[in-house]
């Protein structure tokens, strides 16, 4: 009796391991859904609109979404916030995030985005052909995501030079929830 409980036992455990293989080759998520998820964001620039995604970067069909900014860009045809593909790129990469509570324009986090910089005017990448010839940024310094120091829908300022930007509630938001130290964070950029 003990002997036929014991060959019973081992035949119920071969079985669930045999269902569980099975049912992992129907459904290969069972096993790797967090391992290859990663967050990345997508920017509709005309339409100032930013989404939080995690899943695999730029497919938002294999990617779920976490949260959507209402925000500000840089101004169209003057100073606009760069488009990757003008530039050969895909999309661009969060690299740092600062804090930026000293600064009255980008209070309070700056999240810095990996577009090429120049030292002189018009002090964005170059060329870039995007404004009827070489784009006019007129401040000095990095692009990225930053705060307004204040309410963003009270800005009468529609654009930036080239950064986006968010309320203060939401780079806050952005700021605690994503760490470019551990993770690449993609931000990819539609002009619509």
């Amino acid at each position: 009796m003990k002997l036929t409980l014991t060959l019973f036992s081992i035949l119920l455990f071969c079985i669930g391991i045999l269902s569980f293989q099975q049912n992992s080759k129907n459904n290969p998520t069972v096993l790797s859904a967090t391992v290859e998820d990663k967050y990345w964001l997508l920017l509709y620039r005309k339409s100032n609109v930013e989404y939080l995604y995690t899943g695999v970067p730029g497919e938002i069909e294999k990617s779920n979404l976490v949260k959507t900014f209402k925000v500000k860009t840089g101004v169209p045809g003057e100073k606009p916030t760069p488009l990757p593909k003008l530039l050969g790129r895909e999309y661009w990469v969060i690299t740092e995030k600062l804090d930026a509570s000293e600064n009255p324009e980008t209070a309070p986090y700056f999240l810095t985005l990996n577009i090429p910089v120049t030292e002189e005017k018009p002090f964005g990448p170059t060329p870039y052909e995007e404004c009827s010839g070489q784009c006019d940024w007129e401040i000095p310094g990095a692009f990225g995501l930053h705060g307004v120091n204040g309410d963003l829908s009270k800005l009468e300022d529609e654009g930036s030079s080239g950064c986006i930007r968010h309320s203060d509630e939401d780079i806050t938001y952005l700021y605690n929830f994503l760490n470019p130290v551990d993770m690449e964070i993609r931000y990819y950029i539609e002009d619509i």
